[in-house]
This record gives structure tokens, C-alpha cells and sequence, in this order.
């Protein structure tokens, strides 16, 4: 006779207010990362974002007049602080990485992963950008800028995407997860053991081989969900290291500033890295208070929902950047207006900067 523990309503109650509080830091992250928050907070952190901007171009111009060790230092300490301002404003891809690591889970070394190599890839995008096209192409920075609309309509389609599969793969964890499901895979389960050998005998091979004989299905769905989520993320260059290898470049200084923009990468990747870490932390304790509240079987399926709902949350995401990119483009953050191009390239003097130029 099998006894089935029921969930007390007060513990039922508390399972459900905990899955939606998960829910809405999803949804509250996801508002605040991608649409710049209060009004007020997204203008003035433009304002901050120009003002970097110019201290780049500042920072390679004087390296390149007088390289110094304090110039060195300078330049790469002020790409360092804009990786970190960068990647603590709002922006698409942190929303999608905390919303991805709240509603389907993730260990502490696969948050520090995503986070690393998402960074790492917007600065190898950058570089190759500005390789391709001021190097290989001839245009100048202004045009290098505007190319990145498309390359970012490329990520927010590349988001879309990832949250149609992430829907995808919850809706078939809640039907294996299901009570039918549950009681047919116990159904099978007493058979099986009704038939000692067969299953003695598969628990065997499986030991005595010493291990698998081939690739876990469901591990080789997280590592192309977590490569698509790299990916998404990261083929987005940032603005600011197209920016500074367009100066780089004009001013004969193009290793340099790939060494610049990689460092900025790495301060992008340590702000990212510590959202990315809060966000597993949250999702573990919620795990424990769902599975001690309720058992196993029934935090598997309310997390489950979860999981749908992140999935949802990140189409929608991709959805309405990609729609608001194609109604309302955006002009590529510059600084100023540039003087025309009416002579042949010169290192600026001064306080100018390069960005009219290639």
C-alpha cells in the first residue's frame, strides 16, 4: 500500500509565493538591464557613457604622443573602469544571463563560465569588426559605429531564439515531470523489478564498463544551450572598444588598443561574473526551500513553470529589442561632431580626437 504525502496548504502557499517572487527578480531584471530603468538613471548613465568615451580617445592619443609607462597605465586603468561601468548599466545580455541562471539553474563554475567567455567574445567581435572593416574594407569609425546596429540585431534575433528552445525544453521537463508521467515511469519501475535479471544485468554493464559509452543527451543539450547563450550575448561588440580601436588605428597604435579592449572585456567580465553569481546563489536557496517544503517530485515541477517562464521571458526580450532596433534605430554613441575628412589622416593635437578619421 503506498502512502502519498500531501503538501500542507501553508507550506503550498508559501512554494507558490516563493516561485513567483523567483519570477519577478527575473521579470524585475529583465525590465531594469534591458530598458535602462528609471528615466533618469538611463540619461545620466549616457551622460557617464560619453564622458568614457572621450577619456578613451584621450588616453590612446596621449599613450600615442608620449608613450609612457604612467600613459600605459592610464589607458589601460580607464579601459578597466569602463568594462565595469559597462557592464553594471543596463544592457540585453546581462538580462538574458541573470533571467537564463534564475529560471533554469546553473552551478557556480557554469555561471563564472558563461559570464567569461560572454565578455571575452564581445571583445574578440570588436576586434574583429574594426579588423574587417577599417583594415580590411577601409571604412572610417563613424561607419565601423553603425555597422553594430546590425550586428545587434543579429543577438536580439540569436535571443529570441535561445528563449523559443528554453520554452521548448521546459515544456518537456513539465510532461516528464507530469503526475501521468510519474505514475507510468513508477508502473515501470515495479515491472522492471519484478523481472530481477534484465535489470540487474543493465545495472551491472553499466559498472563493470567503467562508465558511459556515450555522450548524456540531457548534458549535451545544456552545453549547446549555454554555447547559444554565449553566443547571443556576446556577438554584441560593445561601443566603446569599436570606438577605441577605431582611435588605435588611425594613430598607428591598433596592438595597443587590442590589449586595451581586452582589458575592458575582463572588467566586463568581473561586474558580470558578480550579477551571474547572486543569480545561482538565489536560484540554490529557492531550490532547497522548494524541495524541503514540498519533496522532490513537486519542486521539480514548480521549477519546471519557472523554467517555462524565464524561456518566455527571454523570447519576449529578443522579440521587442529586435522589433524597437527596426522601428526606432539608434544612432552610434559618438562624441560630438567630428571634423570632416577633407585631408589625409593625422594624429590629433591636443584635446581632438580621431573619430571623423579611420
Amino acid at each position: 500500500m503506498r502512502v502519498e504525502a500531501r503538501a500542507h496548504p501553508r507550506n503550498r502557499t508559501r512554494t507558490w509565493l516563493l516561485g513567483l517572487g523567483l519570477l519577478a527578480v527575473a521579470l524585475l531584471a529583465l525590465n531594469f538591464f534591458a530598458q535602462g530603468g528609471l528615466q533618469s538613471l538611463s540619461l545620466q548613465l549616457v551622460a557617464w557613457q560619453r564622458d568614457f568615451h572621450r577619456a578613451l580617445t584621450m588616453a590612446i592619443t596621449n599613450f600615442s604622443g608620449t608613450p609612457s609607462a604612467s600613459a600605459w597605465a592610464a589607458l589601460l586603468g580607464i579601459s578597466f573602469a569602463y568594462g565595469v561601468f559597462h557592464a553594471a548599466g543596463p544592457g540585453h545580455g546581462k538580462a538574458v544571463l541573470t533571467t537564463y541562471l534564475l529560471s533554469q539553474g546553473g552551478a557556480v563554475r557554469r555561471a563564472l563560465g558563461l559570464s567569461f567567455a560572454a565578455s571575452m567574445l564581445q571583445g574578440v567581435v570588436a576586434i574583429s569588426l574594426v579588423v574587417v572593416l577599417v583594415h580590411g574594407l577601409g571604412w572610417v569609425t563613424r561607419q565601423a559605429m553603425g555597422s553594430v546596429v546590425w550586428v545587434e540585431q543579429a543577438s536580439f534575433l540569436m535571443v529570441a531564439l535561445l528563449g523559443a528552445w528554453l520554452c521548448w525544453r521546459a515544456i518537456r521537463q513539465l510532461r516528464r515531470t507530469s503526475p501521468a508521467a510519474a505514475e507510468r515511469s513508477a508502473h515501470e519501475h515495479d515491472h522492471s523489478h519484478s523481472h530481477g535479471h534484465g535489470h540487474d544485468h543493465a545495472h551491472d554493464h553499466a559498472h563493470c564498463c567503467g562508465g558511459h559509452h556515450h555522450v548524456d543527451p540531457q548534458q549535451a543539450a545544456d552545453w549547446r544551450t549555454a554555447l547559444a547563450t554565449v553566443v547571443s550575448i556576446g556577438i554584441r561588440p560593445c561601443s566603446g572598444g569599436v570606438l577605441l580601436l577605431g582611435a588605435a588605428s588611425l594613430l598607428g597604435q591598433f596592438a595597443v588598443g587590442v590589449a586595451a579592449v581586452m582589458v575592458m572585456a575582463l572588467g566586463t567580465a568581473l561586474t558580470v561574473s558578480a550579477l551571474a553569481l547572486a543569480s545561482v546563489f538565489a536560484r540554490g536557496w529557492a531550490e532547497k526551500q522548494l524541495a524541503r517544503q514540498n519533496g522532490l517530485q513537486r519542486a521539480s515541477r514548480l521549477l519546471g513553470w519557472v523554467a517555462l517562464a524565464g524561456g518566455l521571458a527571454i523570447m519576449s526580450l529578443g522579440i521587442s529589442l529586435s522589433a524597437t532596433g527596426i522601428t526606432q534605430p539608434t544612432a552610434a554613441p559618438m562624441l560630438g561632431d567630428p571634423p570632416a575628412r577633407s585631408a589625409p589622416a593625422q594624429p590629433p593635437a591636443g584635446g581632438g580626437h580621431p573619430l571623423g578619421e579611420r
